[in-house]
């Protein structure tokens, strides 16, 4: 139900002129098929935009999205619904409606700061919350309504999802792995900034044990970062066909990959698959991710934000992002990213060096038919949560995938990859109310992203 609350943030006149009366909306295209019944109630109603459904298939004018709780009741023309009684109503008209957006690949606990030594220094323990209380609210406010976050802590994770979840924190659905599970020597496991959310095993039982723990800290996915062996990798794999959820993770060498293709491992994070600064995926390699049917989450963005920093210099004072973070913890950011040639992080690789040998896996892939998803890494240094998204869908139509494809990837693929498929990713009768309004076209480019108006979430308004 709409709070009153909610209600004064709904911005637009017909909201006041078809509120409180069942009216019809004549005059508009409809879906091919036979349209959905029209409800005797709803809470809410999205009225005349532009529907992206999510299924690939035609777009549809001046559409209509009943609401009732969570739930969409009704999609469909303005010719086959209208709008009952007492419905709050938000005039898309102009707009473009779509699902709510998915990222694949998110870090919580970090906002683009460039030292992870002083990041996580300074931020760990209790402020770790803190920490993703405002990511969670950038990304809401973005039109992301479901991440899946890959190394954050896991009580503070299992505390802002315990928030988000009760209503007391606005934030989209966390899918968290609850850290990540390696087989690192204990110098490098010492020095790595994230020592604290790193599980290091040493046998088979150790590997099935921290898939355990992760599932019982509320892990939705498990991640497994570089050393594990096939023994230990199939080990976690059962466990996590127990639980009924995927793993995913980094590779190292081409053989690593083609062991943890074999071994079961679901998805595969990055670019490099294998071949390092290659432009070229070895044939054995698509082959091996055709055959075992494994998803790929290239994080594009992740690797280029750093040359786009340099070109374009304003970006280190994004504003979306600098108007969604507390003024002490922006100042912080902003002093680590002045020089961004000097990011370590990056490899020293600048975005016109790796464009083309990106976007040629990335064509790649998509000839040979391997799944490809959208995730961006976001967070990490210069890559913000309010613009990672929309930047990676638009490096992906830069590279040659139509735009109806890339949304539907990062909504209703990335939904079935994490086996929400029946419930989340397309607007369609039944399935939970996540959907967003953005003042553009998405299907003419992809930075009108940018513009998110409304979003809605489990049938709760909010507005940017």
């Amino acid at each position: 139900m709409i709070t009153p609350h909610l209600r004064s943030h709904l911005r637009f006149p017909l909201a006041t002129a078809l509120a409180g009366a069942a009216i019809a909306l004549p005059g508009a295209q409809t879906f091919d098929g036979e349209p959905d019944p029209q409800p005797a109630t709803a809470d809410l109603a999205i009225v005349g935009g532009l529907l992206i459904d999510g299924h690939e298939g035609p777009p549809l004018p001046g559409a209509v999205v009943l609401v009732e709780g969570d739930r969409i009741v009704a999609v469909g023309g303005r010719d086959d619904l209208t709008v009952p009684d007492g419905a709050e109503v938000v005039d898309a008209r102009g707009m473009t409606i779509l699902p709510g957006l998915i990222d694949a690949h998110v870090h919580l606990d970090i906002l683009g700061h460039s030292d992870y030594q002083h990041w996580h220094g300074r931020y760990r323990d209790g402020r770790y919350a803190e920490i993703m209380a405002v990511s969670t609210r950038q990304l809401l406010m973005s039109g992301v309504t479901t991440v899946v976050d890959l190394a954050g802590q896991p009580d503070a994770l299992a505390h802002i999802k315990a928030r988000i979840e009760s209503g007391e924190l606005p934030g989209p659905r966390v899918v968290a792995s609850m850290g990540w599970i390696t087989n690192w020597s204990d110098g490098r496991v010492a020095r790595h900034h994230r020592r604290s959310h790193t599980v290091n095993v040493r046998t088979v039982d150790e590997a099935r044990a921290a898939a355990r723990t992760a599932i019982a800290q509320g892990a939705g996915i498990i991640k497994v970062h570089t050393g594990l062996t096939e023994a230990q990798l199939r080990a976690v794999r059962e466990e996590a066909d127990a639980a009924g959820i995927r793993i995913t993770g980094h590779v190292g060498t081409r053989d690593d990959l083609l062991m943890r293709i074999r071994a079961g491992q679901d998805g595969i994070e990055h670019m490099s698959l294998g071949g390092g600064a290659s432009p070229a995926i070895a044939p054995d390699v698509l082959q091996g991710l055709v055959d075992h049917g494994t998803w790929v989450i290239p994080t594009m963005i992740q690797t280029m934000i750093q040359g786009r920093a340099v070109e374009w210099p304003d970006w280190r004072d994004n504003p979306r992002a600098r108007a969604l973070t507390p003024p002490g913890i922006w100042t912080d950011i902003r002093r680590s990213i002045e020089h961004p040639r000097r990011f370590g992080y990056f490899g020293g690789s600048l975005r016109v060096r790796r464009m083309a040998g990106m976007g040629a896996k990335l064509r790649q892939l998509r000839d040979a038919g391997v799944r490809v998803l959208v995730g961006t890494d976001s967070g990490t240094p210069l890559n913000f949560h309010t613009d990672a998204l929309w930047q990676e869908m638009d490096l992906m139509v830069s590279h040659g995938f139509p735009p109806l494809e890339v949304l539907a990837m990062a909504t209703r693929r990335n939904a079935e990859y994490l086996g929400r498929g029946g419930e989340l990713g397309t607007l369609t009768r039944g399935k939970l109310a996540d959907l967003i309004v953005v003042d553009g076209n998405p299907l003419l480019t992809m930075r009108d992203l940018r513009h998110v108006v409304t979003v809605v979430k489990d049938g709760r308004v909010h507005t940017p």
